[in-house]
């Protein structure tokens, strides 16, 4: 079940970010290096209340009552930047290939199909996350470019930066 993020959903939304940055599979999914893990649950809570003040989208995904993903959708502020804004999501591992990020795509585009003056959503996602990009395209984003070397890890290899688009 897909439902707006409240803030006693921080420290559930953090855990999945703690394990996607933490699992060896997975770590090299967010730019997020393991030293930097979030542990502040009052500022998760802060960017759950902002983003209903500035009528963002942040959603959470629930199996059985649990949270186990969440996506986070931020308007951007400049008047020139206004039409467009970017997406962010995690899903904990156990509950990935399961449809889970197609429906929490599905449910940004609904939303964003009646948000006045919406037109575009972007993302970034790093090159190692092959499941995502594919989701991404299937669902209709549009790859617009290529940050070659943008993140580099800490064993010393790099990862692209895939720019990628939604037109509404």
């Amino acid at each position: 079940m897909i439902r707006l993020a409240q803030q006693n959903d921080a420290e559930a939304i953090m855990d999945i970010k703690k394990e996607i940055i933490l699992l060896e599979k997975t770590s090299k999914f967010f730019i997020t290096s393991p030293s930097e893990l979030p542990h502040d649950i009052n500022l998760e809570k802060e960017r759950i209340q902002e983003s209903r003040e500035k009528n963002n989208l942040f959603v959470v995904y629930e199996v059985e009552r649990t949270v186990v993903g969440f996506m986070v959708f931020r308007r951007y502020d400049l008047t020139r930047l206004h039409h467009a804004g970017s997406l962010g999501m995690g899903i904990r591992n156990a509950y990935t290939n399961q449809g889970i990020g197609t429906k929490l795509l599905e449910y940004l585009i609904n939303w964003a199909k009646k948000q006045e003056g919406l037109e575009k959503i972007c993302l970034g996602v790093t090159s190692s996350n092959q499941r995502a990009i594919q989701v991404y395209r299937r669902i209709g984003f549009i790859d617009e470019g290529i940050q070659r070397k943008q993140i580099k890890y800490e064993d010393g290899t790099y990862g692209d930066d895939i720019l990628m688009a939604y037109y509404i």
